[in-house]
């Protein structure tokens, strides 16, 4: 795989992928003077070199009736064996929406889960992972302002199967249904913070620069313009924003720097942010998003509906048994 030097143009194309990774080459090169030919090739290259691994779809899982759980784990040691094991673990706890591995000796991982994650599974949980130890746990549900219909998890399968920059005319296609309500069906899900789009880079690949996280918690009242602040101040360094799985006490962003003086400075900056309560960094060494537990999830919806080519809606519960 050969490698790439990137350039300003080429961090600005994966920071708006980053942002919604269905963005056409159209408008990527508007924002950046460059034809819509010059974007697919950079774009191309990005792949080639190994730095976006893949375009992804995340779906909220509270469209499904399920919260999110985070859980960040302190590791005793930093080989690969057992950072395996650290997941493996975690996994009998729920399924995993995604994982992340820091510099030095911690694991962040995000499980899809029904039941609240009480202090007799923390401490099962805990006893699993001996000798690492569970440093915080989080749970959220994000709100959904629609229902998930049959035409819409048919929609995310194939997203997932086949790419989630696959373009409408080849979903209405393969779906058998129009080009106008594949739009407009992917239109109502984003508006319904059901689903959105983004990419999964290599923090390896990318020659020059360190990808690191940065974990906000945030005062309630002042979710949003923190959000927005950050935007305004690093847009062209982000390159995951906080999604529909994650907290609403908290922000968690995945920028890139040249160095840790930069990573430094924007720390103290973020800490200075209205409404911030305190922020951390932790330098990324991989990033790995799960789809399995969807698919399974959407494949016994369609086949307990014996309608798959109706639009009724999937009903989701919007309680939990304690």
């Amino acid at each position: 795989m050969e490698k790439m030097i990137l350039d300003k143009m080429d961090l600005n194309i994966l920071a708006t992928l980053a942002r919604d990774c269905r963005t056409s080459y159209r408008s990527i090169g508007l924002r950046g003077g460059l034809t819509p030919k010059s974007v697919k090739s950079r774009v191309k290259n990005l792949i080639r070199s190994g730095i976006i691994e893949k375009f992804i779809i995340r779906v909220n899982p509270a469209g499904f009736g399920y919260r999110t759980a985070h859980i960040l784990v302190m590791r005793n040691n930093n080989n690969e064996i057992f950072k395996e094991k650290v997941i493996e673990s975690i996994k009998q706890f729920g399924e995993l929406a995604y994982h992340v591995h820091h510099m030095g000796r911690t694991t962040m991982a995000a499980l899809v889960i029904q039941k609240p994650l009480d202090k007799k599974i923390i401490q099962s949980l805990n006893d699993s992972l001996k000798p690492a130890i569970v440093d915080r746990t989080s749970v959220s549900e994000q709100p959904v302002l629609k229902s998930l219909s049959e035409t819409d998890l048919r929609i995310i399968k194939c997203l997932l199967l086949s790419g989630a920059r696959t373009g409408i005319s080849e979903i209405a296609k393969e779906l058998g249904i129009s080009e106008k309500t594949t739009t407009r069906r992917l239109d109502s899900m984003k508006e319904g913070h059901l689903v959105e789009f983004s990419i999964q880079c290599d923090p390896a690949s990318m020659i020059g620069y360190i990808q690191f996280t940065i974990l906000i918690h945030v005062e309630k009242p002042h979710y949003r313009s923190v959000y927005e602040h950050m935007y305004s101040e690093f847009q062209e360094n982000i390159l995951y924003h906080p999604s529909i799985i994650d907290p609403d006490d908290r922000l968690i962003f995945i920028l890139f720097a040249e160095n840790v003086f930069v990573i430094d400075f924007i720390l103290a900056k973020v800490d200075s942010f209205e409404g911030v309560k305190k922020a951390d960094t932790y330098i990324l060494t991989k990033l790995q998003f799960y789809d399995e537990w969807l698919i399974r999830e959407i494949d016994e919806r369609l086949l307990s509906s014996h309608r798959p080519f109706s639009d009724k809606s999937i009903k989701t519960s919007s309680h939990f048994t304690q």
